[in-house]
């Protein structure tokens, strides 16, 4: 017998088995359950003798329904136990039949926890997470946004999806309620970080958790940040087989090593701030993710690093300085000096250099910075300001100084802006030749831009129209504050078929 035909057979008869279990009464599984023990018949009846009587007559049904070709089958040739909690049973029909009925109680378990799963579908991933045929591993990491409606959303090759057992078959059954496993178990990492992640097929680049390279985790992450109100923070990684086990790691939880760059720390019992994205804004988030991560795969390998080195910076600020803050609210004037340095750091890594090299360069990142991003005169007053106060406060913190007053989340807004915008004049840039290509060309052109009406129309405002025309207008809605009652991660209370 193939794997296949033995497989499938199995799953028939698993199928008859639970689907006849389900079929019956309380009073009909207590009466069979009487007659299996001799007649024996008891007048009391509370939640353990109840139990007990349910996995009787399953295991009664299982012996009875299932061929010594099924049961066997269970351990044929090709299967991989993965079950570390219990022993390999040795090839016989006996033993097949004892890893059946695992099977069978696991089945029940994912039907009790979802409604969206019919008896097929249940024994299929039952089958597979107790000794189906190893899968193709993906990599999940935590991060503290969710969805509220969609399974998932693509940000740029990767999903974005909330960590719920209920609605998600490709969450690992490793830990899920009540359904037998090893310490693998996730849940617990994301009741500390938030119950969204992030998620996509290992490849040959996988998220590095040892060194700088390569950046894959950074633009994922900082799209989320340009598209959101809050602060999306990124958490530790881990392996999974989908829809079965955690595979990695086998001690602790890695945090990979962008992460680290950004002044994350998973210190005990200390939870994330946690949001949740409303359903009505869920396609304007990818529409505008996918929009901005399509501009930097037009980018070539110095201008990638640019805008790393850029991205670096503030996310520091966004996790180092308003993640770890309830409410973005920074109580340390040290942390709002800090974090006006790193936003400042981050306009000089994509609009430094030109002419003059660094002379005079607040005055430059001011102007560069109100002409890229500037809608009309009054706004582009706005940002210059904005960008000045956080160079005066930057100045005082290097300089031993009193701390100054600025705008922290103002500033941000004027980054965030000069992150889209330079991703998007960047790829403009580079179909141009003359003093507005090559590598000075996009600060040379916001340079004469200053004092040409036309260039500012034709080069700066024309892709940024065109831009948003194809969905990447940064919405930064108010992201609403992620609530547990929303979720029904635990999975329904006891029901006739929550065995132990």
């Amino acid at each position: 017998m193939t794997t296949t035909t033995a497989r499938q057979e199995l799953q028939d008869a698993l199928v008859l088995v639970v689907r006849q279990f389900l079929g019956m009464t309380a009073q009909e599984i207590k009466v069979l359950s009487q007659q299996l023990a001799g007649g024996t018949r008891t007048r009391h009846s509370n939640l353990l003798l109840d139990t007990l009587a349910r996995g009787q007559v399953l295991e009664h049904l299982v012996q009875a329904e299932l061929s010594a070709d099924a049961a066997s089958s269970a351990a044929v040739t090709g299967y991989e136990d993965r079950t570390p909690w219990r022993p390999r049973l040795p090839n016989s029909p006996t033993g097949g039949r004892s890893l059946a009925l695992q099977i069978a109680h696991a089945c029940l378990k994912i039907l009790a926890s979802s409604d969206r799963f019919s008896i097929t579908e249940a024994v299929e991933r039952a089958v597979g997470y107790v000794c189906g045929p190893q899968l193709a591993d993906w990599e999940y990491v935590c991060v503290n946004v969710t969805l509220e409606g969609a399974p998932s959303v693509d940000i740029g090759g990767w999903q974005l999806a909330a960590f719920d057992y209920a609605g998600d078959p490709l969450l690992p059954l490793t830990g899920a309620p009540g359904v037998a496993g090893d310490l693998l178990a996730p849940r617990a990492l994301h009741e500390m970080h938030g119950f969204g992640l992030l998620r996509r097929p290992l490849t040959d680049d996988p998220v590095p958790v040892d060194d700088d390279r390569p950046r894959v985790l950074v633009w994922p992450v900082l799209a989320l940040n340009l598209a959101l109100a809050v602060p999306v923070v990124a958490g530790p990684r881990y392996l999974v087989e989908p829809g079965r086990h955690v595979l990695d790691p086998h001690l602790g939880w890695p945090v990979p090593s962008e992460v680290s760059r950004w002044g994350y720390t998973l210190a005990p019992q200390q939870q994330w701030p946690s949001y949740l994205i409303d359903r009505r804004q869920e396609t304007g988030v990818a529409a505008f993710c996918r929009a901005f991560l399509a501009g930097t795969a037009g980018l070539d390998a110095g201008r990638l690093d640019q805008l790393a080195r850029a991205a670096d910076h503030f996310l520091f600020v966004n996790c180092h300085v308003l993640g770890n803050s309830l409410g973005g609210a920074v109580a340390s004037p040290l942390h709002l000096s800090e974090a006006a340095l790193k936003l400042t750091m981050a306009l000089e890594s994509l609009l430094g250099g030109g002419d003059g090299g660094h002379a005079d360069l607040s005055r430059k990142m001011q102007q560069r910075a109100a002409v890229l991003v500037g809608a009309d005169d009054e706004d582009r007053l706005q940002v210059r300001d904005t960008v000045r106060a956080g160079y005066a406060a930057r100045s005082a913190y290097a300089h031993g100084g009193k701390d100054k007053v600025s705008d922290l989340q103002a500033l941000r807004s004027v980054v965030c802006r000069v992150i889209v915008q330079w991703v998007v004049q960047a790829v403009h840039c580079s179909h141009l030749s003359g003093r507005h290509g090559g590598r000075d060309g996009l600060v040379s052109l916001l340079d004469d831009a200053l004092l040409s009406h036309r260039l500012r129309q034709e080069h700066i405002v024309g892709p940024r129209e065109a831009f948003r025309a194809a969905g990447g207008t940064p919405l930064l809605p108010t992201v609403a504050a992620w609530a547990p009652d929303r979720f029904r991660l635990a999975g329904p209370g006891l029901s006739p078929v929550d065995l132990v």
